[in-house]
């Protein structure tokens, strides 16, 4: 089951401390990269965070985000009354020896942002409140994976049809390779007698010819090899594995090989379309690739 690289899940976590929201969202990328978006005093958790999701997920560019929604704040020491008087005081002398207003020269604001980056943390998160996040983010990681399977099957019922098509166009390509000698028999034929070039004694040099241009434009193992790849294709859709995007990267890239060595090899317009037919629907499925772990 192929699952999608772009997905979100969330889930709450209750507890003592209060009330976090616990949120995973994704986009696509070749490699896995985890962003985790964390308040400073859960940062402890940040590995175990990226333990768990790397578990589970291979591919995709991950952003975890943790909110307290509700709740005492027992793990931020804030700074004491006493503490900002004693600094609004020293701050209001040093703007009035200065020669500035003190009321507008030392605002609320900025008297706690300076004493909360000075002051040291607060307190670590309890074994019970980690415990209690990481039960609420495995709910996460859930409800992340099911969306990521169900935007898989999205991407899967796409990809089959264009599979059917290619398909149609490989039998089309073959039929018309074995007609291939015999039109240029046929259209030799035609020249040499436009010419007034008599070749009835010379069959056999026709003939002889007519095998080399056949050597040369055989795309026998090249249909061979790119149906094998689109059957390969299905199969590992099909199959209960959850991370195929680089086995199916690489046998797109195979079967574009194959598809612009037929192409080469083409005089006939209609085994050129063919393969334009091809290539297109190539190129979609390579869309959709980039989405899929």
């Amino acid at each position: 089951m192929a699952r999608s690289m772009t997905a979100y899940g969330r889930a709450h976590a209750k507890t003592d401390e209060g009330l976090f929201l616990i949120e995973i969202h994704s986009v696509n990328r070749k490699s896995l990269d985890i962003n985790t978006n964390l308040p400073k005093e859960l940062l402890v958790l940040d590995m175990g965070l990226r333990g768990r999701l790397g578990n589970v997920v291979k591919r995709g560019y991950i952003t975890v985000r943790i909110t307290k929604e509700s709740g005492n704040s027992s793990l931020v020491e804030t700074p004491s009354e006493e503490a900002l008087k004693r600094l609004h005081a020293k701050w209001s002398k040093c703007a009035k020896d200065l020669g500035y207003d003190p009321k507008e020269a030392v605002p609320f604001s900025m008297l706690m942002q300076f004493t909360l980056e000075a002051i040291p943390p607060g307190k670590s998160p309890d074994e019970k409140l980690k415990e209690a996040l990481f039960k609420g983010f495995d709910e996460a990681i859930k409800a992340f994976i099911d969306m990521k399977e169900v935007e898989g099957d999205v991407l899967t019922a796409d990809i089959f049809p264009r599979l059917k098509e290619i398909e149609t166009s490989i039998a089309k390509v073959e039929r018309l390779a074995k007609l291939a000698p015999k039109r240029y028999h046929d259209r030799l034929a035609k020249k040499l007698e436009e010419l007034k070039i008599n070749h009835e004694g010379d069959e056999e040099r026709l003939a002889r010819e007519i095998v080399l241009f056949t050597d040369k434009l055989d795309v026998t193992e090249e249909i061979t090899r790119l149906s094998s790849h689109v059957k390969q294709f299905e199969g590992i859709l099909q199959k209960d594995k959850t991370r195929v995007g680089r086995e199916l990267d690489f046998l797109t890239q195979e079967m574009n090989r194959e598809v612009n060595t037929i192409a080469a090899k083409s005089q006939e317009l209609e085994i050129t379309q063919a393969i334009l037919a091809v290539k297109s629907e190539l190129e979609k499925i390579r869309e959709q690739l980039a989405n899929i772990e």
